[in-house]
């Protein structure tokens, strides 16, 4: 049965919680597999991460993403979720904040406008199986300076 549009909104916003928790630890980061697919697919639509082209296909190649730069991390302030249960779909609105980890000063505060593709798995649960992700556009050398990205992480 398909979740419900209040069902869908409180999973998303749980899910927030649990990425800004630990998603880019590699000891807690296994706590998003309640959130996503094993064969996630994460689309980037930026350069720093070599665009759609680039996809990320698989949970752990994620992980290894989302892992793979200590010298930094990121948390969001969720503004809104635009849920569409009949096609499980939601869009959030976020405001990211990158810190660089040995001072935990802000390295650069943008949008990002992620869209979830959502599935229903075997058991029954919540997924997330594509990620379409979007955020707000900056001076190129902002954008470098602000995101250690190893290309050897993606999995690609």
């Amino acid at each position: 049965m398909k979740p419900t549009y209040d069902e869908i909104l409180k999973w998303m916003r749980d899910y927030f919680d649990e990425y800004n928790a630990g998603a880019q630890s590699a000891e807690t980061v296994h706590r998003m597999d309640k959130y996503f697919a094993a064969d996630l697919t994460f689309i980037p639509y930026m350069y720093v991460f070599g665009g759609p082209e680039q996809a990320i296909n698989s949970r752990d190649d994620f992980y290894n993403m989302l892992t793979g730069h200590p010298e930094d991390y990121e948390t969001f302030v969720v503004h809104d979720i635009f849920v569409d249960e009949k096609r499980l779909v939601a869009v959030a609105f976020l405001q990211a904040t990158v810190y660089d980890t040995a001072t935990n000063n802000v390295k650069v505060q943008k949008d990002y406008l992620p869209l979830y593709e959502l599935e229903i798995d075997e058991n029954g649960e919540l997924k997330i199986a594509v990620v379409r992700f979007f955020w707000q556009a900056m001076v190129p050398d902002v954008e470098a300076a602000a995101y250690t990205v190893d290309a050897s992480k993606k999995g690609n």
